[in-house]
């Protein structure tokens, strides 16, 4: 489990984090495939993780073009921004689905202050994307450009914590797994 948990941390880090010099250096592709391959090691003792080994699956071939454009850039067309909207949607699915799993993982643990903080992180995580993708959908029919600048600093800023919260949840979820429910299976 130790090493599939490893796994799910690297791939979300992967698609979280964008280094682009040409080419996204951090590859999202990658990234899906570290989730596909750690819910793999999981599918026999938690069925829930086919879903997001499905979900990682689809990832790795939806997220190719990220790796080539720039998505991050101003001047992209509308297509592109569409698509980079769609990739941010696909990443909160992708999260909630490893939510998911890992609430199953944690529930075999016994370990109530665990699973409070998978709940309340889960929580935070969901309501923070979804609140900020509604802000992006509606920023361009907002007056005024000092109202846009700081709701999108704000939600950029809310954005950012919760994926690091997440990412630190993944390690902490590691780290307390017991000896005895490391699965061992291989890809």
């Amino acid at each position: 489990m130790n090493k599939a948990l490893r796994y799910m941390f690297w791939g979300y880090f992967l698609i979280f984090f964008r280094l682009h010099v040409m080419i996204d250096i951090l590859m999202d592709p990658i990234g899906y495939y570290l989730i596909f391959a750690g819910c793999s090691r999981l599918v026999d003792a938690y069925p829930k993780a086919k879903k997001t080994m499905n979900i990682g699956l689809i990832g790795m071939l939806v997220s190719v073009p990220s790796v080539f454009v720039n998505l991050s850039d101003p001047a992209l067309s509308t297509g592109w921004t569409t698509y980079a909207m769609s990739l941010s949607a696909f990443k909160l699915i992708t999260a909630y689905y490893l939510f998911v799993l890992l609430t199953e993982v944690v529930k075999t643990f016994g370990d109530q202050a665990l699973q409070r903080r998978t709940k309340t992180t889960f929580t935070f995580y969901v309501a923070v994307h979804l609140i900020t993708l509604a802000i992006l959908s509606f920023s361009m029919n907002m007056p005024g450009d000092d109202w846009i600048a700081l709701t999108s600093l704000v939600s950029a800023v809310a954005v950012v914590i919760m994926d690091i919260l997440f990412l630190l949840l993944i390690g902490a979820i590691r780290r307390v797994s017991p000896e005895q429910l490391r699965v061992d299976t291989f890809i």
